[in-house]
């Protein structure tokens, strides 16, 4: 993985000040300890979308986004997956507000989510299955 890194003259990376994937891209980097190298090369975007819109409209050569945001454009393809070793745990998390005024609704839903057809639906945009 890092030979190809240091191939790319300008590489998308969302701001690891503000961004979630910008952080992980980062951490990643840096357990590579290609950070400082590649530090010149880094094109800064404000989110995951506009890391995606530069590698596809052809402003970076190549750029870190999730595989789910790489599967809906054709205009780019995913040539390697990042090591879950090499950054934090990637997490989304639900929950139900307490004081909610659709408390029945809310709970109908994330026992939808729990369910197998949705965990198939998910799988199918990329996303792993609960555990």
């Amino acid at each position: 993985m890092s030979n190809k890194l240091e191939t790319y003259q300008k590489f998308a990376l969302g701001n690891p000040e503000s961004v979630p994937a910008g952080q992980y891209g980062k951490e990643t980097l840096e357990k590579l300890n290609l950070y400082n190298d590649m530090e010149g090369k880094l094109v800064l975007a404000s989110d995951v979308r506009q890391v995606l819109s530069y590698v596809a409209s052809g402003n970076a050569d190549a750029g870190f986004v999730y595989k789910t945001d790489a599967l809906i454009s054709n205009k780019v393809r995913v040539v390697q997956a990042v090591p879950d070793s090499l950054h934090a745990p990637i997490g989304y998390y639900s929950g139900v507000v307490s004081d909610t005024e659709h408390q029945q609704a809310t709970e109908s839903f994330m026992a939808f989510m729990r369910h197998q057809k949705a965990q198939k639906i998910l799988e199918r945009y990329g996303f792993k299955s609960v555990k």
